[in-house]
C-alpha cells in the first residue's frame, strides 16, 4: 500500500494509548507503509469529559498529524481509516461526523470504520427491575459527561450520533467498509447487544449451546451463517482451585477495592465537571492535566491503576466456557509475546460489505425450544430484549447501514472486554481478532 493512508486508533474509558499498542503492531505488520496515529490527548481521567470534548481533542490531533506528515515528508494524506475500542468507538463516530461536516473528506477518502466492544446503543442495563434503575442512575450521575453520554442521560450525545438526518450518521455512509466486533460472553463493560447493535442475544446461556466458528479463526470468531449446536444435556461447570482463590481474595480485599474505586470515581468526576465548565467558558481544551505514574515502563493514570486491580481479580477466576473451545495450554496457540504470530487467512480475505444478522443462530435455538419445550436453559432470542425506546430507535437506524458484524468468543480470560483488542499484549485470542480485522481492511 502507499504511505498516504492514515489510520487512527482510539482507546476507551479509563484507557490510554498503550491499550492499542498491540493493534498498532499487528496493523503495521500487515501494512508496513501505513501511517498510524494512536490518540494520546484524552488518557485516564480525561475520558470522563464526554464524547464531544474528547472528540475535539482527537480532531486536533488528526489535523496536526496530517499537517506534520505534509511538512516533514511531503506526503499528502489521501485515505483515512479509524478504529475505536469501547468508548473510543463512540468518540470515533463523533470525530468522523465533525470531520465530514468541516470538509475534511473533500480531498481525503474515508476507507475503514471499525469498532471493538463499543456501546453503540449505550451502556444502559437491559434487565428490568431495581438493579437496572440503580445501575443506570449511578452510571449517569457518577461518571461526569461520559456517564451521561454512555448511559443516555440528559444532554448525552449518543442518540444524536444515530440521527439519520445528521452529519454524524451521514459520515458513516461515506466509508468503504464498516465493521464491528462484539464479545458474546464475559464482557461486563459492554454487553453483546449494544456492541452488536441487536435487540436479541442468543448467547445468554452458552452452557446449553456450542457455537460454530469461521474457518481459520476458531475458536474465537463465530460463524453466524450456521446454526448453533444445541446440547441436550447442559454442561455444568465445575469449580476449580482458581475459583476458590478468586472468591477468597474478593471477599478479603473487595471492600477495600470498592471504597478506593468509589473515591477515585467521585474525585475524577468532580475534576471532569470543572474541566468541562472551563472548556465551555474559554473554548479551549485541557491537555494532560492528570498526574502520571510509572508501572512496567508505561504511563498510566490512577484511574487505570484501579481498573487494572479489578481486572486482575476478574482474571484470577480464569474460567473457560465448557466444551466451547480449546484452553490456553500452549499447544493450540503461539507465544503471546511481541513476536507472536496471528493465524493467517489471506486466502479468505473479503472486500465486500454485507449486513450480518443473528437470524440463523437464533433460529437454531428457537427450533430447539419448539422441539424440546421443557429443556433447561434461559435462551429467549426470539423475544426482543427489554431495551429503552431510544435504544430501539438507534438500533433500527444504525442497522440500515451496511455493517460487517463479527461475534467474538474469548476463552482465555474471565474479562473479555480487555482481551478483544489484547489490551495487555498477553492473549493470543485477542491477536486472532486483531488479525482478522487487519486482514480485511480496504486499503
Amino acid at each position: 500500500m502507499s504511505d498516504d493512508h492514515l489510520f487512527v486508533l482510539l482507546h476507551g474509558f479509563w484507557g490510554n494509548m498503550s491499550h492499542l499498542y498491540r493493534a498498532r503492531e499487528l496493523l503495521l505488520n500487515e501494512y508496513p507503509d501505513a501511517r498510524v496515529l494512536v490518540a494520546s490527548t484524552y488518557p485516564g481521567n480525561l475520558t470522563y469529559d464526554g464524547i464531544s470534548i474528547c472528540g475535539r481533542r482527537v480532531i486536533e490531533e488528526i489535523e496536526n498529524r496530517v499537517k506534520d506528515i505534509k511538512e516533514s515528508d511531503g506526503v499528502a494524506i489521501r485515505k483515512f481509516s479509524v478504529a475505536g475500542y469501547s468508548l473510543g468507538g463512540l468518540i470515533a463516530r463523533y470525530v468522523v461526523g465533525e470531520l465530514y461536516n468541516s470538509g475534511f473528506f473533500n480531498e481525503i477518502k474515508p476507507m475503514n470504520f471499525t469498532t471493538f466492544a463499543t456501546p453503540h446503543l449505550g451502556t444502559c442495563s437491559e434487565k428490568p427491575g431495581f438493579a437496572r434503575w440503580a445501575f443506570n442512575y449511578y452510571g449517569r450521575n457518577w461518571l461526569s459527561q461520559s456517564g451521561r453520554d454512555m448511559f443516555l442521560g440528559n444532554n448525552g450525545i449518543v442518540p444524536k450520533l444515530a440521527d439519520p438526518e445528521g452529519y454524524y450518521y451521514c459520515a458513516l455512509t461515506k466509508f468503504e467498509r464498516l465493521s464491528l466486533y462484539a464479545n458474546v460472553t464475559n464482557d461486563r463493560s459492554v454487553p453483546f447487544f449494544t456492541a452488536f447493535m441487536s435487540e436479541r442475544d442468543p448467547f445468554t446461556d452458552l452452557a446449553n449451546c456450542k457455537p460454530l466458528y469461521i474457518d481459520e479463526y476458531e475458536p474465537v470468531i463465530l460463524d453466524l451463517s450456521r446454526e448453533m449446536n444445541i446440547l441436550h444435556t447442559p454442561v455444568k461447570r465445575k469449580w476449580s482451585r482458581r475459583d476458590y482463590v478468586f472468591f477468597t481474595v474478593l471477599f478479603t480485599v473487595g471492600p477495600i477495592i470498592l471504597v478506593g474505586a468509589l473515591i477515585t470515581i467521585t474525585v475524577s468526576a468532580q475534576l471532569s465537571e470543572r474541566r468541562i465548565r472551563q472548556s465551555y467558558q474559554s473554548y479551549t481544551l485541557p491537555r494532560r492535566s492528570v498526574e502520571m505514574t510509572q508501572q512496567s515502563g508505561k504511563n498510566v493514570t490512577e484511574a487505570e491503576l484501579m481498573q487494572d486491580v479489578v481486572e486482575d481479580l476478574l482474571d484470577a477466576a480464569g474460567t473457560e466456557e465448557p466444551d466451547a473451545g480449546p484452553t490456553n495450554d500452549g499447544t493450540q496457540y503461539q507465544s503471546s509475546g511481541n513476536n507472536s504470530s496471528v493465524k493467517n487467512a489471506r486466502g479468505h480475505k473479503t472486500r465486500t460489505s454485507s449486513v450480518s444478522t443473528l437470524d440463523t443462530v437464533c433460529s437454531s435455538v428457537v427450533a430447539h425450544k419448539a422441539r424440546h419445550p421443557d429443556s433447561v436453559g434461559n435462551h429467549t432470542p426470539e423475544k426482543a430484549l427489554d431495551l429503552e425506546e431510544v435504544q430501539l430507535r438507534m438500533c433500527n437506524e444504525l442497522n440500515k447501514l451496511q455493517w460487517n458484524k463479527y461475534a467474538v468468543q474469548i476463552h482465555q480470560t474471565f474479562h473479555s472486554h480487555a482481551a478483544i483488542v489484547n489490551r495487555k499484549g498477553q492473549l493470543p485470542e485477542g491477536d486472532i481478532v486483531l488479525g482478522h480485522w487487519a486482514e480485511r481492511l480496504v486499503v
